[in-house]
C-alpha cells in the first residue's frame, strides 16, 4: 500500500459516481450500503483511535465494494477527516453529507439554521477531495434519526442536492408512496427521496439500520439473519435492498462479523453493490442493472470475488494511517472560504 503523508490530502475525498441511459434488465439482486459516519467531538485521543478502528474495519470488510458514506460536519472538520481521504483513495465510494453532528434535529429549527447548518455541512464535505483527482460535488443527503421537514427540502433543492436518504420504506415516507421501494421524486420539489428498505420480525417492520436493531437488544446475528432474510425475500422480485450501517455498531464484534458475513452471502447469491447515486439513476431511466449505466463495466465477478469495481484495494491497517499533527480543522475551513 501506498503511504499518504501529505498534509494536502486532509483537504480531499474521491468518489466516482456513473450515471447513464441504458434499459436493460438484471437478475442480480441490488444492494445499496449507506454507512453513516459520526464523530464524538471534542474527541480524545482513546476516542477517535477507536473511531478510526471501527471505521477502518468497515472499509475492510467492503473491499472496494460500491457503497455511499454519509458524513456530518464535526467529521469532514475533525482528524478522522485525513482517514477517510486515505480510504477514498483505495475504495468506491460515494460521499454525502449528514448535517453537523449525530445528535442534531432539524424539524426543531428555523428554516435560516437549517440553511446555515447544511450549507457549511455541504461546503467541508465539498471542500475535501483529492486535488486534480476526479473531484465531484455533493449530490446525496441523509439527516440524522431520518429527522427532517419542509423547510429541510426547501433548503436541499436550494443546494442542488439529488436525493434523500431520510426515508424507510412502509414506515417514513411521502403522501402517496407507502409501497415505494425505489427512489421516488417527491411532489413540490427537485430531489429524489431514497427509502431505506425494512423487513418484518416477529410481525413488526424493522428499518434495516444496525443501530436500531441494537438498541432493540438484537444480537448480530440475528441482524445478519434479517439482512439474509430480507435478500432472499426481494430475489426475483423488483425491489432493491438498502441497508444503513453505522460505524460504531457495525465496525466491531458480532455485527462487524455479520457484515462480513452477509457481503460473503450477498455475493454468493450474485447481488450488485450501488453506490445510493448509482440507485437513484436506475430508478430514473428504469433500468435495474447497474452495468446499464454508461461507464460501469459489466459485472463478470458477481459471485466469485465482488461486484462490478476495480478490486485492486488492499486492506488498511490503522496503524498505517496518517497521524496527524495540524489543526485539521482549520486546513478544511481555509479551503472552504478559498473555493468561496
Amino acid at each position: 500500500m501506498k503511504n499518504i503523508i501529505w498534509p494536502i490530502l486532509a483537504l480531499c475525498f474521491l468518489a466516482a459516481i456513473p450515471v447513464g441511459t441504458s434499459q436493460e434488465e438484471s437478475s442480480h439482486p441490488i444492494v445499496n450500503l449507506v454507512v453513516d459516519v459520526s464523530a464524538t467531538s471534542p474527541a480524545s485521543q482513546e476516542q477517535a483511535m477507536a473511531e478510526r478502528e471501527n471505521l477502518k474495519n468497515i472499509y475492510n470488510a467492503l473491499l472496494g465494494t460500491p457503497s455511499t458514506m454519509f458524513l456530518t460536519k464535526n467529521v469532514s472538520s475533525s482528524q478522522i477527516a485525513l482517514y477517510i481521504t486515505q480510504l477514498g483513495l483505495y475504495g468506491n465510494f460515494e460521499f454525502g453529507m449528514s448535517g453537523n453532528d449525530s445528535d442534531e434535529k432539524l424539524s426543531s429549527m428555523s428554516y435560516e439554521d437549517q440553511k446555515a447548518i447544511l450549507k457549511s455541512s455541504k461546503e467541508y464535505a465539498e471542500s475535501c477531495h483529492v486535488c486534480g483527482e476526479n473531484s465531484m460535488p455533493i449530490l446525496g443527503f441523509r439527516p440524522q434519526s431520518y429527522d427532517q421537514d419542509q423547510d429541510t427540502y426547501r433548503v436541499l433543492d436550494e443546494m442542488g442536492i439529488e436525493y434523500n436518504v431520510g426515508f424507510q420504506s412502509g414506515l417514513i415516507f411521502e403522501p402517496g408512496h407507502d409501497q415505494d421501494v425505489w427512489p421516488y421524486t417527491v411532489e413540490g420539489y427537485n430531489f429524489y427521496a431514497v427509502p431505506v428498505s425494512t423487513y418484518n420480525l416477529s410481525g413488526e417492520k424493522l428499518v434495516l439500520q444496525d443501530s436500531y436493531f441494537k438498541e432493540d437488544g438484537l444480537s448480530g446475528s440475528q441482524w445478519y439473519d434479517a439482512l439474509v432474510g430480507k435478500l432472499s425475500e426481494i430475489q426475483g422480485k423488483d425491489e432493491p435492498l438498502v441497508i444503513v450501517l453505522t460505524a460504531p455498531v457495525s465496525g466491531s464484534g458480532d455485527y462487524l462479523d455479520a457484515l462480513n458475513n452477509f457481503i460473503a452471502y450477498a455475493k454468493s447469491k450474485n447481488a450488485s453493490f450501488v453506490t445510493s447515486k448509482q440507485l437513484v439513476d436506475m430508478a430514473k431511466l428504469g433500468v435495474r442493472d447497474v452495468s446499464a449505466l454508461p461507464g460501469v463495466p459489466e459485472c463478470k465477478t458477481c459471485g466469485n470475488d465482488g461486484s462490478s469495481i476495480n478490486t485492486e484495494t488492499s486492506n488498511i491497517d490503522a496503524e498505517n494511517i496518517i497521524s496527524v499533527t495540524g489543526n485539521t480543522s482549520q486546513q478544511i475551513a481555509n479551503a472552504s472560504e478559498e473555493k468561496s
